[in-house]
């Protein structure tokens, strides 16, 4: 469930331009080199080939040790370890580093359901694997007492040795290295991994490829139905959830790197709740004037670095939104007659409060949170540049929680400005329609929009951002198929969401962004969104259909079923734009 929140302007933070820092690096973890009395055996590095082969083969970019500084923490750089194996051997972090690996740490004490205390190392070992990527490395790791620890290591050393004789000999040789059975249990390790394992990271945690420490969340199946508190059981296989996701996170990361972007920092890892309004200078009008390109860079974080994900990041999927603002007399209720603000039937599209300045708001960018866990977003929303072209002083606001569940966020969030000499760049947008009530009057008193078009135009694009929220009716619009018809002169385009009431429709955005293993329903398909995702603009080229030099007449109608929807079919949430490029 997804509910629009929109708070008053009371709080002015400071702003700081320059690189938002993802992920944050913070002190402490092991710093020493590694012993050398826990040297890898011959056998081991007879296993696997040298890291930069390692990374060759996998077709991954290798990267060289980080120097730190060092941390347990989630959002920060992991520091060397030794673990002891159950096999008499030994695993060196710092020598087994090939900077293209996961490394995915999983204790026995997650027990499959409330009412089914097994361990979910009991099960689904075959289905982790073949659900995995082939750059992961999983660490099973004992937290159980010194006594019950031998048992339940013994158990999963024979489940892998089990599982290894039923595959081919390629898979064999893929494998065997990779599976590790930790000797000691966690509170034995006497090292930050098994001190991290007993606190902050007693759900488990991964090791990114740029050697950042990350959860690895609840892994409850859709598929596995269950009675108890939660209604799903939880199964080891989705743990390849994590490393397939964190891989897509790193190809992200490498992009943005690839970048010359300047980058403007609202905020760099405070505490916010609910909502906050920043003020930043952009670049001058002339600098701005030099990109072609604007994305928005979103982290969240739990706001206790010394506790599990659950519980302590926000436990819902609301809307968050990053609005523009400009300043507008004081009660001035059209404000927003450039359409520059949807906020739904919640907000009048200005706000401020009586003691300050008032804002009419410009969506730029939309997300939903995610359901207990931390989230890394980067969203395009280049057209927004004609709304913020001016550059200079810029009033923002990032809103993300209702005022009922303030839901406490460590955030960081940037905007990057780059030229990727595309050869043109958003000069207008011009509002067109907003969403609202989908119900049998929603395309009622709907008159089609006309907009010039500049006789100079090197391209002209349809921008609309459509969610759908709710569901009284046929389970609209969250769990529904809505369609948006907008017609551009005599040319028809139509967005819709076929994933929307599925089972499984957001597991397979996790390559896009999308957070993993949430301790909510994060698997069904919704009506254009996922819970912990970015919502992707739909961006469609109409430069064929408009003549330059003349107006363009757009129109636009929501369906569902081919025809108006039935009354309480919940809400849609819209902003759309004609965006002229020059």
């Amino acid at each position: 469930m997804v509910r629009r929140i929109l708070g008053l302007a009371t709080t002015t933070l400071f702003v700081l331009a320059g690189a938002l820092a993802y992920p944050a690096c913070g002190g402490g973890g092991d710093t020493a080199p590694p012993d050398s009395s826990d040297d890898t055996t011959t056998a081991d590095v007879d296993a696997a080939p040298p890291p930069s082969a390692a990374c060759q083969a996998l077709g991954l970019k290798a990267r060289a040790w980080s120097a730190g500084p060092y941390g347990a923490h989630r959002g920060e750089i992991a520091g060397d370890f030794t673990l002891p194996m159950l096999d008499g051997t030994s695993w060196t972090f710092s020598t087994e580093f090939s900077g293209c690996d996961v490394y995915v740490f999983i204790p026995d004490t997650i027990a499959i359901s409330s009412t089914n205390p097994a361990s979910v190392w009991t099960k689904s070992l075959g289905a982790l694997l073949i659900a995995s990527p082939r750059n992961v490395h999983y660490f099973f790791v004992s937290r159980k007492s010194a006594a019950a620890a031998p048992a339940s290591l013994q158990a999963m050393q024979q489940q892998i040795t089990d599982q290894l004789a039923k595959m081919s000999a390629a898979d064999q040789a893929q494998w065997t290295p990779r599976l590790h059975v930790v000797q000691p249990p966690a509170a034995a390790l006497g090292n930050w991994v098994g001190d991290a394992l007993v606190a902050q990271a007693s759900m488990g945690m991964t090791i990114d490829r740029r050697q950042v420490i990350h959860g690895v969340g609840n892994l409850s199946d859709v598929k596995i139905p269950a009675s108890g508190s939660w209604p799903w059981a939880q199964d080891l296989s989705y743990a390849a959830n994590e490393p397939i996701y964190l891989n897509a996170q790193s190809d992200e990361l490498d992009r943005l790197d690839g970048e010359n972007a300047t980058v403007v920092t609202l905020f760099q890892g405070a505490v916010l709740s609910e909502y906050a309004d920043v003020d930043a200078t952009l670049p001058s009008a002339s600098q701005m004037a030099n990109f072609d390109t604007l994305e928005i860079e979103v982290t969240q974080q739990c706001p206790n670095p010394d506790a599990i994900e659950e519980g302590n990041c926000g436990a819902w999927d609301y809307l968050a939104e990053l609005y523009a603002g400009t300043p507008v007399a004081a009660g001035d209720a059209g404000a927003n007659d450039a359409g520059a603000n949807d906020a739904g039937a919640n907000d009048a599209g200005t706000d401020g409060g009586d003691a300050g300045p008032q804002y009419a708001f410009t969506e730029l960018a939309r997300f939903i949170t995610s359901y207990h866990r931390e989230t890394h977003w980067v969203v395009d929303v280049t057209p927004m540049l004609a709304v913020l072209k001016d550059g200079g002083p810029q009033h923002f606001r990032w809103s993300f929680a209702p005022p009922w569940n303030v839901q406490p966020t460590a955030t960081k969030l940037s905007l990057r400005l780059s030229n990727q000499n595309k050869g043109y760049k958003p000069e207008a947008a011009t509002y067109l329609f907003s969403g609202g009530d989908f119900n049998s009057q929603y395309n009622v008193g709907r008159s089609p929009a006309n907009v010039p078009i500049p006789s100079d135009a090197k391209r002209v694009e349809l921008y609309v951002t459509v969610t759908g929220h709710g569901g009284a009716t046929n389970n609209c619009s969250e769990f529904c198929d809505h369609a948006h018809e907008f017609t551009v002169n005599a040319a028809k385009y139509t967005k819709d969401f076929p994933m929307a009431g599925t089972d499984d429709g957001c597991i397979a955005q996790q390559k896009n962004g999308m957070t993993p293993n949430q301790s909510g329903t994060w698997w069904f398909g919704r009506g254009g969104w996922c819970p912990g995702q970015q919502v992707d603009p739909w961006v469609t080229d109409v430069t064929k259909d408009v003549t330059p030099g003349q107006a363009a007449t757009i129109s636009y109608r929501g369906l569902f079923n081919g025809s108006d929807p039935p009354d309480n079919s919940g809400n849609i949430d819209l902003t759309s734009w004609l965006v002229v490029y020059h």
